[in-house]
């Protein structure tokens, strides 16, 4: 079985798997000797499962190729399914290997065991239970690990059930040999479907999220002349830097009806993933444009807004633009022209609010936030915790300086920000810098329980003690129990979670101070920084509630 777990090792290899990351146990031992002892797999060893799942997750993001996840058996595996949800819905590969033990004991009162075959239910692309190494087992095994990765990325799940002896290696030297090889998985070969040119005077084009992409980036640069077709892109689109409308978000919340009315596309074109602004999606439902494409990677139909009239299916959405958008004649003011307008008010009207500080605004947290995006380094990458502070840069924009942005917006959880900040920030030299709120901090503490957490991370922490998105949101904040069952009041200290894990730490708590602090929070360091910014409640309350009524 070891020689059968050596060549699993090189399969993942030849599937793209060139980092591992893997969670101590016993029953594991197999396959810890498998990967570990491949020459070109690194491994890391991540204590918490759950937390290792989302730094797995993270690194795969930035490697755009699979990671190997591996732990023992039993509930350990349950601790993955946050992880290996996100990865689902956020398309992202992963290669999820659980240890079990032999079938025959399941159900008969042995230790650490559960029923592991298909524990992860609809949230993965493919699953198997690898039992012997046999002609019809490679072919499942080979057809697994391409799902990872065709036609479109996500995690897939391979049960290993292991007998004992555990510890008693007899791997030859030709473990890791050619015997096997990975069968390809031919790539799809539909062409972009040809719609025919739409001429229509408003073309509206909306992005959600995804992961960098150049290729489409240069094919959106060909709609910058095109005044019939505005591109709204979301917060972690990865093409907010092809629009020049960056507070949509703002737009649509504050504009009067008849102001929306006169944005209203004729023609929808939606790709990639969520999007986060829920005024945007509102707004979009009662929409009935005369076309509604959809495009995407999958066959999985998705239709957010309920007026989708054309599916497209294609591994080349970014050729696309150039067969189905073509210029209009404009009598008057073109669509673009319409948009531009409405951003230079929102731009004009965040920046009023900023400058005219009174204390109320110096010491919330959207003004924090601001003063954070202004001094990010060019050419970094910022990583948002979900609630809050995804919210707060969605409103404000995200500078121009060549920035990727990302978020766990698969399922919107607060459960792994922190560890799928670590794992990115593992992958990639650039500077990292995570914005989160304090309850997604602690929750997910365990992402600095590892020996890996690198010195290019920057950690933003704004702390309300409490998880103020309640006090933002119309419905709970209306609620007698508010207080007692959505807010969260602790006795947590960021300070001592930084002097545990060996962050250089540091605290603030009005705009003076942080802009202070900011000088030099992002120069380099031999150490992961935590910055710490302390607010209240009901002021930031308050201060988002002055933000919300400013009209465009």
């Amino acid at each position: 079985m070891h020689q059968q777990l050596a060549q699993l090792a090189e399969l993942c290899h030849q599937a793209g798997v060139t980092h591992a990351v893997i969670c101590p146990g016993s029953r594991s031992a197999p396959l810890v000797f498998a990967f570990n002892r491949h020459p070109n797999i690194k491994t890391f060893v991540i204590i918490d499962e759950r937390s290792a799942g989302f730094i797995a997750l993270g690194m795969a993001q930035q490697l755009q190729k699979p990671v190997a996840l591996i732990c023992t058996s039993g509930t350990a595996s349950l601790n993955f399914y946050p992880a290996i949800a996100e990865a689902y819905y956020q398309k992202i590969p992963l290669i999820v290997l659980t240890a079990d033990r032999p079938a025959e004991l399941l159900n008969q009162q042995d230790g650490q065991m559960i029923n592991q075959q298909g524990v992860y239910g609809s949230h993965i692309r493919a699953q198997m239970q690898f039992l012997v190494y046999t002609v019809d087992s490679y072919h499942l095994l080979s057809d697994t690990l391409n799902k990872c990765m065709h036609p479109v990325f996500g995690p897939v799940h391979i049960n290993v059930p292991l007998k004992e002896p555990l510890y008693k290696i007899s791997i030859s030297d030709s473990a890791v040999s050619q015997k096997y090889k990975l069968e390809p998985k031919p790539l799809l070969t539909n062409l972009p479907y040809n719609l025919g040119s739409l001429k229509h005077d408003k073309i509206l084009v909306l992005v959600g999220q995804g992961l960098p992409n150049e290729a489409l980036k240069n094919h959106f640069k060909t709609l910058a002349n095109r005044s019939n077709v505005v591109l709204l892109a979301d917060v972690v689109s990865n093409q907010h830097d092809s629009t020049s409308i960056k507070h949509f978000d703002y737009i649509i919340s504050q504009a009067d009806t008849n102001s929306l009315k006169t944005l209203e596309p004729q023609v929808l074109i939606s790709m990639g993933g969520p999007v986060l602004s829920k005024a945007l999606k509102l707004w979009l439902k009662k929409q009935k444009p005369i076309k509604h494409i959809r495009l995407q990677d999958d066959d999985i139909k998705v239709d957010t807004y309920g007026n989708v009239t054309d599916y497209v299916s294609s591994n080349q959405l970014a050729v696309i633009f150039e067969n189905i958008i073509e210029t209009n004649t404009i009598q008057t003011e073109s669509y673009k022209q319409l948009w531009n307008r409405f951003e230079e008010k929102a731009h004009e009207s965040v920046q009023q609010f900023i400058v005219n500080s009174n204390e109320l605004k110096v010491n919330s947290e959207l003004l924090s936030v601001n003063s954070i995006l202004k001094a990010l380094p060019t050419n970094s990458q910022l990583q948002i915790a979900n609630s809050s502070s995804v919210r707060y840069v969605s409103y404000l924009g995200l500078p121009e300086n060549n920035l990727s942005a990302f978020c766990n917006r698969g399922t919107s959880g607060i459960d792994g920000c922190t560890s799928t900040a670590v794992g990115a920030a593992m992958m990639c030299n650039e500077l990292v810098t995570l914005i989160t709120g304090d309850l997604t901090f602690f929750y997910d503490r365990n992402a600095f329980w590892n020996k890996y957490v690198p010195n290019n991370l920057r950690i933003v922490l704004l702390n309300n003690n409490g998880g103020g998105i309640f006090n933002l949101i119309d419905g709970p904040n209306s609620q007698p129990e508010l207080e007692e069952f959505f807010l969260t009041p602790h006795l947590q200290s960021a300070q001592n979670t930084a002097i545990d894990n060996g962050l250089e730490y540091s605290f603030c708590q009005n705009i003076f101070e942080i802009e202070n602090i900011l000088k030099t929070f992002f120069d380099p360091s031999d150490r992961p920084k935590l910055l710490e910014i302390k607010s209240d409640i009901l002021i930031n309350s308050k201060a988002f509630g002055e933000f919300k009524k400013i009209k465009v």
